[in-house]
């Protein structure tokens, strides 16, 4: 069973010092100086004619271990205009899991109760961690970037 909810979407357009090393600092970023769990690139698109880099790149954070932060990052560079758009969406999801004995009707029952009534006050809480930390990328992401 997962419970997803959506916490805060993000849309910017920067103006680009060097459109060249944007992609590979922005990769720098999220890998190695964010405190990410988990940052996997899905899709890349590099057209070398018109001079666009198109990504989209997932990270996770867990909170325990049940909850993760997931960000969706959509960044697109046009050289020739020296603009990055990046879109993020961030997200709250929470598994719980479902084989064996607790594939059943009760489990389900007591899960979405427990979730309702207990652990749903501690994830609306988490919500915020999400805004803050989306806040935080799109100003280091400023600070990295802009011109």
């Amino acid at each position: 069973m997962d419970i997803t909810e959506e916490a805060v979407r993000r849309r910017q357009t920067i103006i680009l010092e060097d459109p060249e090393s944007a992609y590979p600092e922005l990769k720098d970023l999220l890998e190695r100086r964010m405190s990410f769990d988990k940052v996997v690139e899905e899709k890349y698109y590099h057209d070398i004619d018109e001079g666009t880099v198109r990504s989209r790149i997932n990270a996770v954070e867990e909170f325990d271990t049940h909850t993760v932060m997931e960000l969706e990052i959509f960044l697109v560079i046009r050289k020739d205009s020296r603009e990055l758009d990046v879109q993020v969406k961030g997200s709250l999801v929470t598994h719980y899991p479902m084989e064996g004995w607790k594939d059943n009707l009760w489990y389900y029952a007591y899960r979405a109760l427990y979730d309702k009534f207990l652990y749903g006050e501690v994830r609306h809480e988490w919500e915020h961690a999400v805004e803050e930390k989306v806040e935080e990328l799109m100003t280091r992401l400023r600070q990295t970037v802009e011109t």
